[in-house]
């Protein structure tokens, strides 16, 4: 099964909706290179910080703006997103439609080791698929990270002093099915914590040839009881430090 068997696929759908419109693609404003976040803090942070402006055409409207600007004399856009693997997918589809080629995500994570406590950053490595996006983009079984991608992340990182686990990582459909034996199981493996985006990502990227790389930082622990920290001050202190090191990463040269 390959691209030729798509009966419509996201280039034909852009096509369709900018015709509607009576705009053209390069109207909806999606850069070659876009960081994306399922926060519309951060989002709204990096756009401020570049003088990004929101794209008025953008199919998905205020509530999930996409904002574009430069950075470094990059074009950049600064995209909210659904969550969960589909809806990012299918977004991150349309985007590569519109010319996106580099995909840089700012997300979240549960922690599965004592060792990322709330506020780590973790860099997925590998994944333990468990949503049901990524087998529609066959590839083989290994699911990681464009390495060039991942390499500028890791070393932009360390220019901003800010410690970065990379290794496996748990995608997962059912936030509320993570149940406590298959966490066990996983952080015996070694598996660094659970989202419900990257794996699907990842093979979307390896899937149409675009370089993607996921930056996640501790939100909850789960390992033992349950502590959540959504609103805490190793949360709050992380978003402001991954803000710097995206922006590091706007700055080198992320276009092949």
């Amino acid at each position: 099964m390959g691209i030729m068997d798509e009966r419509f696929d996201a280039r034909m759908v852009i096509s369709y909706i900018t015709s509607q419109q009576g705009i053209t693609v390069a109207d909806l404003g999606v850069a070659p290179v876009v960081v994306l976040s399922w926060n519309p803090i951060i989002v709204r942070t990096l756009a401020q910080a570049t003088g990004a402006q929101r794209s008025e055409h953008w199919r998905y409207g205020k509530q999930y703006p996409l904002y574009n600007g430069e950075e470094a004399g990059q074009h950049v856009s600064f995209a909210c997103v659904l969550p969960g693997a589909p809806a990012t997918v299918m977004v991150m589809e349309e985007m590569i439609a519109c010319g996106a080629r580099v995909f840089i995500a700012l997300g979240y994570a549960g922690s599965l080791q004592p060792s990322a406590p709330v506020g780590t950053f973790l860099m997925p490595t590998s994944c333990i698929c468990e949503e049901g996006t990524s087998a529609h983009y066959p590839g083989g079984d290994a699911i990681g990270p464009s390495q060039r991608l991942a390499e500028v992340i890791q070393n932009c990182c360390r220019a901003e002093k800010v410690k970065l686990l990379c290794g496996p990582l748990w995608t997962t459909d059912a936030p509320y099915r993570e149940l406590v034996s298959k966490i066990d199981a996983y952080r015996q493996q070694g598996v660094l914590g659970v989202d419900m985006e990257t794996s699907a990502m990842y093979a979307l990227g390896r899937f149409r040839g675009v370089d993607v790389c996921n930056l996640l930082m501790v939100s909850d622990e789960l390992w033992c009881e349950w502590r959540v920290a959504f609103a805490s001050p190793e949360l709050r202190d992380a978003e402001r430090r991954a803000v710097s090191v995206i922006r590091r990463c706007l700055g080198q040269n992320l276009i092949e």
